[in-house]
């Protein structure tokens, strides 16, 4: 009876202290009303009144005015503003006049750094937060794209038009010849991804650039780390917030491609450039179909998002607990992504406030129809869209009298419909991520406090893959319908503890922290496989089955892990807000590496002066003038595990390493093992150091404000593989630490807000970037990394050697166009030999740089490489009374791209362009003559494909109208707002390819263009509601 009491008792506490309900005694109240304004006298929408240490409060409406009931007597109202110093009132009245002073050098601004926060105007090293109000107006499914153009030195390309895929980061450039992927780092869980975020959960976004921000990250930090914090309770009634946008897109790019007709021509023409007979396809303009397959393909994307979330904040609790749900149809048949997300992120307050325990539950299904985009280094191949580019019109797409409704070729036409294999393939994978965290802070005394952190994140990956049986050629058979699947488990584990100090003596402040972190990765899974199953109805490997030879079964399966233990501090010091001075230590030991380099030890230190305080400045226009330094190490431990370690390859079922034994038809089959890598207990962690100097200023009383940043880092002992002779056996080249690289770079951002008006206010924000590496060291013999394979003959488009930049383009320089006999002849070497023996009036003319009198890969050239001289954004924010507008401009400048996909039709004769190609009566054009024998190699890898892929993108129009409070408040709602705009709406551009953006994340191939799944123009509708 009495632990039933007992168990009644602290039910109710629980059921108190997570309702978050507060008894108020019987004190006289006030019903208050009010306007909130600037220094000015100019009304502050927007700004939040809130009743202290209460869940009460309000926000003020377009006029700045609010209206407050009940509010006791003895009540403090918070009162704040984005832009605008917080200030508490006590009612005096029941009509109150609030005035807010602008925070015009915005150093009270809080910065979440790595384990803590910063004040802006404390911070020495280089940091960029992104505005989350324009990030709030980005029409994103995801965290990458958001991003794009928002920080100086923060290069994000679009990756592919996949609505699975995720942007390419990059966050300074490149500085290793490995992963380069910025470390996420989502409410202090640190994660290798964020596309398990809702864009919408997002509350701010840190980037930490510099070695001396990241140092505290350590051996994952080398390519930057981004901090993202999501949107928890705030104080106030509890408030319920309806976003969403939907969105019609449209391919923004589609090559001019030839009709049947057209491609009769070039193709006879080109046959008869070499004196031969043309396929029979061709002869006749009055047979086969004229299909237009790209149109059959391809289809009206749609992208629709929802997001419903309800958060609010008592004296002891607050919470926040959102839904989101994200789809994209895609703009490809049979393709498509859609993501639900659902988090809860609490606050609950004990001890008077002095412990805080922060429980945060997060689930997301992302649920995607595969689609294969081109593989990243060294693979030639092309993705599907081009295999459709490439078909041939004269094919029909659709047979009603099939067995599946599309058509099988004419024999003649050879194999292939790239229509149906995409519609008769069924494939999916669908991804669980699950987050479970809980923090507690815990105030202690004298200055201390402690903070603990757990967390558990858990993906569960499925994947199937199922093809039908088709008949579409000799090439494109499938006898039996066919089945894999895959099914993985992955879970990441971290305990952090925190022990923090701050001190204020007088003018002298101080702050530490020291903390200690075990980290654990284990990965799980299976993988099976079959290429005969009894039904196409069975969507199961159990309906697998073996009945004549070339039948097979395969399993497979891993199960690994990986741990990381670190230990780290940093210590702070400022005097008087004027001097500054931090250091930061990391000591990380990981498992992937051997017992003899198992730890490595990162450091940084960085100082800042705020010469605007000294008595001595007395410049009334600069309000914020502080320089800044710093220097640091951070690691990289990005390299798959056990490389130290002899690795042993076992078939499996893979045939071609089994053995029998016996001599019966039966006899046993073993299992075959070879050595697949050597070991290498030498191999230890990539270091980046990097040097920063940096400036932040603040103009015309805030009215401008920005900073410039100059870096320079290298990066030490990279894990490159070595080659070995073939007659070691060993399948793979061992990783050691041969190679050293530099990156370089400036960075600027600026903003002007306009002053403030009562109607009409404007601001905008620009940033520029640039970064420049070269290789410094590649150790083995040949001291090269050819790769960026385009062509058909396995040759590579791109360079990696010493004393130049990382993935340089590595071409044949041409000069124009033979336009005569005479001028072939004439280009002879020293011996009087031709150098382009095969060549013929209209083939391209190849440069003999060297002047050895041949043609050779000796000749090849440098020709820069898929990185941008400049990136750049520019965001221009305008409002006037209820009508708002966004434009926002993002571009890059000085990046080349190897258009992979024209040489792909020139070669097919699918190309518009060919119409134009030289002939004798056309000789005034740049398309070379028409050849299929091609004896002049014209599509080697030269300069001829090689285009200035520079670009201005109008990225995001908007437009939107917030209804006036009034009318709002009439209708029970706190807010609304509409809008409409244009996403990816104008390119301005050189390049001929899809898209100028498009890249995908192989280091060594980045600017080749193998031909992606193409970018879309959006046009969107939206709405904001808020009760």
């Amino acid at each position: 009876m009495r632990m039933w009491k007992q168990l009644r008792r602290n039910g109710i506490l629980l059921f108190l202290l997570f309702t978050g309900l507060t008894v108020f005694a019987q004190t006289p109240t006030l019903n208050l009303t009010g306007k909130v304004t600037d220094a000015k006298g100019n009304a502050i929408p927007g700004a939040s009144i809130a009743v202290k240490n209460t869940s009460r409060g309000t926000s003020t409406d377009a006029k700045g005015e609010f209206t407050l009931a009940a509010v006791p007597e003895n009540a403090t109202l918070l009162v704040s503003a984005m832009g605008f110093a917080a200030k508490e009132v006590k009612p005096t009245s029941k009509h109150l006049a609030i005035s807010l002073d602008e925070n015009v050098k915005g150093l009270d601004e809080v910065l979440v750094i790595g384990y803590g926060t910063q004040k802006k105007g404390d911070v020495t090293a280089a940091i960029a937060s992104v505005n989350t109000k324009n990030l709030s107006k980005q029409p994103a499914g995801n965290i990458g794209t958001m991003l794009q153009g928002q920080a100086p030195g923060v290069i994000v390309s679009s990756g592919t038009g996949n609505p699975s895929a995720q942007p390419v980061v990059l966050v300074r450039g490149l500085n290793s010849i490995n992963n380069a992927n910025p470390l996420y780092v989502v409410d202090g869980i640190p994660l290798g991804y964020a596309y398990d975020i809702n864009p919408n959960d997002v509350e701010s976004i840190s980037i930490l650039k510099d070695a001396s921000a990241a140092t505290i990250y350590g051996a994952r930090a080398a390519g930057g780390v981004i901090i993202i914090t999501t949107k928890k309770g705030k104080s106030g009634e509890p408030r319920v917030n309806f976003n969403s946008f939907y969105s019609i897109q449209r391919l923004n790019n589609n090559l001019p491609l030839l009709d049947k007709l057209g491609m009769n021509k070039v193709v006879r023409q080109a046959y008869a450039n070499d004196n031969t007979t043309p396929p029979i396809y061709v002869q006749d303009d009055s047979k086969y179909a004229n299909s237009d397959w790209v149109g059959a393909f391809t289809k009206q994307g749609i992208e629709q998002k929802y997001d419903l979330d309800v958060s609010g904040a008592s004296e002891k609790l607050a919470y926040r607990l959102s839904y989101g749900h994200w789809e994209n149809s895609g703009t490809i048949i049979n393709t498509g992504a859609k993501r639900d997300n659902v988090r809860l992120n609490s606050e609950i307050k004990l001890l008077d406030s002095r412990l805080k325990i922060m429980p945060i539950v997060a689930y997301t299904r992302f649920n995607n129809q595969n689609y294969s985009d081109v593989d990243g280094d060294g693979n030639a191949g092309f993705s599907p869209i081009m295999e459709v580019y490439r078909t041939l019109p004269h094919k029909r797409i659709y047979d009603p009298n099939s067995i599946n409704g599309y058509a099988k070729p004419e024999t003649e036409l050879g194999s292939g419909n790239p229509v149906g294999e995409r519609m008769l393939w069924n494939g999916r994978s669908i991804d669980d991520y699950l987050q479970l965290n809980v923090a507690a802070d815990l105030k202690l005394w004298y200055g201390f406090s402690y903070n603990f952190t757990v967390g558990k994140n858990i993906v569960n990956s499925y994947t199937y893959s199922q093809t039908a049986p088709y008949d579409f050629g000799a090439q494109s058979f499938v006898e039996n319908p066919s089945r894999s699947e895959s099914r993985g488990r992955t879970e990441y584990t971290l305990f952090t503890h925190l022990l923090n100090y701050e001190k204020q003596l007088g003018k002298h402040n101080f702050k530490a922290m020291y903390g200690f972190s075990r980290e654990k990765n284990i990965s799980q899974g299976t993988i099976g496989s079959g290429n005969h199953l009894s039904s196409p109805l069975i969507e199961s490997l159990s309906g697998l089955i073996v009945e004549g030879k070339s039948d097979y079964i395969r399993v497979n399966g891993w199960n690994y892990g990986n741990n990381l233990q670190s230990y780290f501090g940093r210590a702070s010091y400022n005097y008087d807000d004027k001097y500054f001075v931090q250091g930061s230590l990391r000591r990380d030991g990981s498992s992937r590496f051997g017992p003899l380099n198992r730890f490595g030890t990162f450091y940084s230190f960085s100082g800042g002066w705020n010469i605007h305080k000294e008595n001595f400045f007395n410049i009334p226009w600069i309000s914020e003038l502080k320089p800044r330094v710093s220097y640091g190490t951070v690691g990289n431990q990005n390299v798959s595990n056990f490389q130290y370690l002899a690795k042993i390859y076992l078939s499996g079922s893979d045939p071609f390493l089994n053995y029998p034994f016996g001599g019966a038809p039966s006899q046993p089959v073993y299992v075959g093992a070879i050595a697949a890598t050597l070991a290498n207990n030498n191999i230890k962690w990539e270091q980046t150091a990097t040097f920063n100097a940096g400036l932040n200023f603040s103009l015309l009383k805030g009215s401008v404000s920005g900073s410039f940043d100059y870096f320079h880092s290298k990066t030490s002992d990279m894990l490159a593989e070595t080659p070995i002779p073939s007659s070691s056996g060993i399948t793979a080249m061992p990783l050691t630490n041969i190679a050293d690289m530099e990156n370089k770079g400036w960075e600027f951002t600026v903003t002007y807000r306009s002053p403030a008006d009562k109607d009409f206010r404007w601001d905008v924000t620009a940033n520029l970037s640039h970064s420049r590496n070269k290789i410094i060291r590649l150790g083995y013999d040949e001291g090269v990394i050819a790769d960026g394979f385009v062509d058909f003959n396995n040759r590579g488009t791109t360079l990696t050697k010493k004393g130049q930049p990382l993935a340089s383009f590595y071409l044949y320089k041409t000069d124009g166009i033979f336009q005569s006999q005479a001028e072939i002849d004439a280009y002879k070497n020293k011996s009087g030999e031709l150098i382009q023996p095969n060549a013929k009036p209209g083939d391209l003319r190849f440069v003999d740089t060297n002047g050895d009198g041949q043609l050779d890969d000796n000749d090849k050239q440098l020709m820069g490489n898929g990185l941008p001289n400049l990136d750049y954004g520019i965001t221009f924010n305008a409002s006037y009374k209820n009508f708002d507008l966004m434009i926002f401009l993002n571009g890059k400048q000085g990046q080349k791209m190897y258009n992979g996909a024209k040489m792909f039709l020139y070669r097919y004769y699918r190309s518009a362009d060919l119409l134009n190609a030289w002939t004798p009566t056309n000789t005034n054009t740049n398309v070379y003559r028409l050849s299929n024998a091609d004896e002049n190699e014209n599509m080697r890898v030269s300069d001829y494909f090689l285009e200035d892929a520079s670009f201005v993108r109008l990225r995001n129009l908007q437009l939107g109208y917030t209804l006036p409070q009034k009318l709002a408040t009439a209708m029970h709602l706190d807010r609304l707002r509409i809008y409409a705009g244009a996403y990816n709406l104008l390119t301005f551009t050189k390049y001929t390819g899809f898209d100028p953006d498009l890249s995908n994340t192989g280091i060594f191939s980045r600017g080749v263009d193998r031909g992606y799944y193409p970018m879309s123009r959006s046009y969107v509708f939206g709405l904001n509601v808020g009760f």
